[in-house]
C-alpha cells in the first residue's frame, strides 16, 4: 500500500488512540508473510498501521492480517546493532552489500567505500546542523527513535529497480528518494568517476571529491540527494511527526528547499546556511510576474495536490521556498510557534483547508494582504 494510501487509513481512525504495549503481527507483505514486532499506531475498520521495532510502517488489511498478539511488554526500538543484523539479513554481504555507521545513520552500500563514506559524512554533517539550525531559532527537536538507513547502490539501474520494488514513483531524472513508509532514504552512485567505480574500496581523498564535485550535473545531483535526506531528518526529529495526516506539504517540502543548496567548494557538497536558493528564487520571480492571483500564498497552504500536479508543482516548490525563507528571516519566531503547533498534532488531529488557515493566521495574523507585500518586498531585495 502506498504512502497515500497510508494516510487514508489514519484519517479514517478518527478516534484511535496509539498503543505503548508490544504486538506481535503476521502478515502477507509483497506476496510473502511477514512477522514483525512493533506498535499499533492506529486502528480502523479497514486495517490497522504498524509501526514495526525497526521505524517501519506497515498497513495491513484484514484480508493479510494472518496472526496478531499482544502482552503488557512495553514497546522498545530495535538497537543499532540489531538493525545491523536485521539489515545483513535483508542485504547480504555475500551478494556484494557493505555497511557503515554515521550516527544516527546505518549506510547500505554497493558501490566503492569511498562514495559511500562521502555521503554517510554528509548525511551526519546536515543531521547535526540542521538540528542546531532550528534550536537556535526555537524549535527544539529530538533525537531519531530509529536509526536512520540510507541504502546508496552503485548504478541507475539497480536503484531503479529497487526503488520498483519499494513502490516509489520516480521522474526520470531522480536520483535520491525518502520513502515515508519504510523510513529509508535510496540513491545510486551518480558520480561515474574512477575513483568511485564499484569494487574500488580504498578511502576517499580530497581529490576524489573535488573531481565528483566539478562535474557538470553534481549540483543538481547533491540539490536532490541533500532535498530527500532534509525530508528523513525532518522525519525523524520532531520537526513533522511521521504518523500524523496533517503535515502540511508545503511546509515538508518548504523545509527541505530551504536546506538543500549544495556548497560545490565544500568536500561534502554542503555547507550550514541556509543559503539564498537561486534557482528557487529564479522560478519564483518568474511565477509571481506571471500576473496570477494578488497572493497565492493561501492556495499553496490548503492544497498539497499543487506540489504532485506537472504543471504546478515547480512553481509551487519555488513558492514554498519563498515563504519559508521568508518567514525564518523576518518572522522567526512566528515560525517556531507554527512549527510547535503543528508538532503537538496527533495522528487522530481533523485536517481541512479552513484548519490549515487557522493554524497559519494563529501565528502570523489574519491581514494576508500586509503578508504578501512585506514578502514581495523581501523577494525584491535578494
Amino acid at each position: 500500500m502506498n504512502f497515500r494510501s497510508f494516510l487514508l487509513l489514519l484519517a479514517l481512525a478518527l478516534c484511535s488512540e496509539t498503543a505503548s504495549a508490544l504486538e506481535s503481527v503476521r502478515f502477507q507483505h509483497q506476496g510473502q508473510e511477514r512477522n514483525e514486532e512493533g506498535r499499533i499506531i492506529l486502528e480502523a475498520p479497514k486495517g490497522i498501521a504498524l509501526e514495526a521495532r525497526d521505524g517501519q510502517f506497515y498497513v495491513i488489511t484484514p484480508k493479510n492480517l494472518v496472526a496478531r498478539t499482544s502482552d503488557d511488554t512495553p514497546f522498545v526500538p530495535y538497537t543499532k546493532a540489531e538493525i545491523l543484523e536485521r539489515l545483513k539479513d535483508e542485504f547480504p554481504p555475500s551478494e556484494g552489500f557493505y555497511f557503515l555507521e554515521y550516527d544516527p545513520f546505518i549506510v547500505v552500500y554497493t558501490t566503492s567505500k569511498a562514495f559511500a563514506n562521502w555521503y554517510g559524512r554528509l548525511l551526519q554533517r546536515l543531521h547535526e546542523q540542521y538540528v542546531l539550525h532550528w534550536k537556535r531559532n526555537g524549535v527544539e527537536l529530538s533525537k531519531p527513535e530509529f536509526p536512520l538507513i540510507a541504502i546508496v547502490l552503485s548504478s541507475e539501474e539497480r536503484f531503479r529497480q529497487y526503488a520498483k520494488q519499494d513502490g516509489a514513483a520516480l521522474s526520470n531524472e531522480q536520483c535520491a528518494y525518502y520513502h515515508k513508509l519504510t523510513n529509508r532514504i535510496a540513491m545510486y552512485d551518480m558520480s561515474g568517476k574512477q575513483a568511485f567505480q564499484e569494487g574500488n574500496q580504498r578511502r576517499a581523498t580530497s581529490v576524489d571529491i573535488e573531481r565528483f564535485l566539478a562535474q557538470p550535473d553534481s549540483y543538481n545531483n547533491i540539490l536532490t540527494v541533500i532535498h530527500e535526506a532534509v525530508h528523513q531528518v525532518g522525519y525523524n526529529t520532531g520537526m513533522h511527526p511521521r504518523h500524523v495526516p496533517a503535515n502540511p506539504v508545503w511546509l515538508c517540502e518548504g523545509l527541505a528547499v530551504y536546506h538543500e543548496v549544495p556548497d560545490l567548494n565544500n568536500r561534502y557538497g554542503w555547507t550550514p546556511g541556509p543559503h539564498i536558493n537561486r534557482p528557487r528564487l529564479k522560478q519564483l520571480r518568474l511565477y509571481l510576474g506571471k500576473g496570477q492571483q494578488e497572493s497565492p500564498i493561501q492556495t499553496m497552504i490548503q492544497e498539497d495536490e499543487l506540489f504532485r500536479k506537472p504543471d504546478s508543482a515547480l512553481e509551487n516548490y519555488a513558492l514554498a521556498w519563498g515563504v519559508t525563507y521568508f518567514l525564518a528571516k523576518k518572522r522567526p519566531k512566528e515560525l517556531a510557534m507554527y512549527l510547535k503547533r503543528l508538532q503537538e498534532k496527533r495522528p487522530d488531529s481533523e485536517d481541512s483547508g479552513e484548519i490549515r488557515i487557522h493554524d497559519f493566521e494563529s501565528c502570523f495574523g489574519s491581514d494576508w494582504e500586509k503578508l504578501y507585500r512585506e514578502f514581495y518586498g523581501f523577494l525584491r531585495r535578494l
